[in-house]
């Protein structure tokens, strides 16, 4: 592909990922879902107008460090103070919820797709995450209560860096042949050792340099900072043998409460630091889900819709209450009631993470991706047109709103 064509192809899905936020703000629609739908009408299957192979250096290059900079921005608009309220919780959702989620999901996969058990697992690690890029702009026009607000958009941010790490490690089980499940879960608590040491580093670091103390020499370019530490930070921990996702999210985490530390910015130069991650961000979630519409791979869809539909609906009514009940029960500090842990179950939209990693799988050559891209895709397209959609009225229904009584 040409320069030339390169830059008309993004103008062109950077004009129709504007008009989609149009579209989804006029008909109170999700935007996630709406994106999708405008890559579908980019791709081969209507326009053919963009070439946006999932296996491309420039899609591998946007699903990489692209989905590096949401995380990054998702770990920034944290605070310690909401993490502390509903930490156990939580902690248990972002780690074993998210191994509950990937073997109940994988457990089925496996069975659906008559698929090696190591596949299974891999296609319920890259469903496991849920998405802050779709559950922060929902909750800001939900008016739902406070603490269920702050532990959906925290617990997305968490369990989009643990389940990448979870596929990661599983990736290299499938291309190996081996069929050991003891031997992942060990890469991957090693994973995560790693990627939070080097992560809670560069966050540290990244804090400094920005800060208004004398160590602040990068205070007045805190925006072009955040471009090196999240480059560079993504790439050494990758290169360690850690999960650059998780290394960037807790760097984030860690800026965003930098005051926690004794370091403090100048407001400008945080407003500016927020505004350009903030903009950087909403460029990627354009750029990829309009991608992963442009690449929802129909027939594969049409060939194996039945399997695929079986283990989505494992992966929502069954996985997600499953690890909700296993993970919140035991939390009585927050005094989940029923009606809670209800609302937060049917919480778990599946998004950039996801979609990110189904097309990594793609780029990187794994066996039977083509099943995996198939199933996040129809998980993408039915959590945001039933799941999304219902939860207003599901908020509602069940006493959730943000002027109802909070029993905690």
């Amino acid at each position: 592909m040409e320069l030339k064509d390169v830059v008309l192809t993004l103008g062109v899905m950077l004009v129709v990922g504007l008009a989609c936020q149009v579209v989804a703000d006029m008909l109170r629609a999700p935007r996630m879902l709406v994106l999708v739908l405008g890559g579908v009408l980019l791709g081969p299957s209507v326009t053919d107008a963009i070439d946006v192979p999932l296996d491309s250096t420039g899609a591998e290059l946007l699903l990489t460090l692209g989905v590096s900079f949401i995380l990054f921005h998702g770990g920034l608009q944290l605070s310690a103070d909401i993490l502390s309220r509903v930490a156990i919780g939580l902690g248990l959702l972002a780690i074993p919820g998210v191994l509950v989620t990937a073997l109940v999901t994988g457990t089925v996969a496996a069975f659906a797709f008559d698929l090696p058990y190591s596949t299974g697992l891999l296609i319920g690690a890259v469903l496991a995450p849920t998405d802050p890029a779709i559950l922060i702009p929902l909750f800001d026009r939900l008016g739902i209560r406070q603490k269920l607000e702050q532990a959906a958009v925290a617990e997305s941010a968490l369990n989009d860096a643990s389940g990448a790490v979870l596929a990661l490690v599983l990736v290299g089980v499938v291309k190996s042949g081996e069929s050991s499940v003891s031997e992942p879960v060990l890469d991957f608590l090693r994973d995560l050792g790693i990627s939070t040491v080097l992560g809670i580093a560069f966050g540290i670091l990244l804090a400094l340099v920005v800060s208004n103390r004398r160590s602040g020499v990068w205070q007045e370019s805190a925006a072009i900072a955040v471009v090196a530490v999240v480059t560079i930070g993504y790439f050494s921990t990758d290169s360690a043998g850690g999960s650059g996702y998780l290394g960037v999210f807790l760097a984030g985490l860690i800026v965003g409460n930098m005051d926690r530390l004794g370091l403090g910015m100048h407001s400008d130069h945080e407003r500016d630091m927020r505004a350009f991650v903030d903009t950087i961000t909403e460029i990627v979630v354009i750029l990829v889900f309009v991608t992963v519409g442009a690449n929802l791979p129909w027939s594969d869809i049409s060939a194996n819709f039945g399997p695929a539909l079986v283990v989505v609906l494992a992966l929502v009514l069954l996985a997600r209450p499953l690890a909700v009940l296993v993970c919140l029960g035991p939390d009585r500090r927050s005094r989940w009631t029923k009606e809670e842990l209800v609302f937060v179950a049917w919480t778990r939209e599946t998004g950039v993470v996801a979609a990110a990693l189904a097309g990594l799988m793609v780029a990187l050559d794994v066996p039977d991706a083509e099943l995996i891209v198939t199933t996040v895709a129809l998980a993408i397209l039915l959590t945001l047109g039933v799941q999304s959609t219902t939860k207003p009225w599901l908020g509602r229904r069940l006493g959730l709103d943000e002027g109802a009584a909070d029993p905690s």
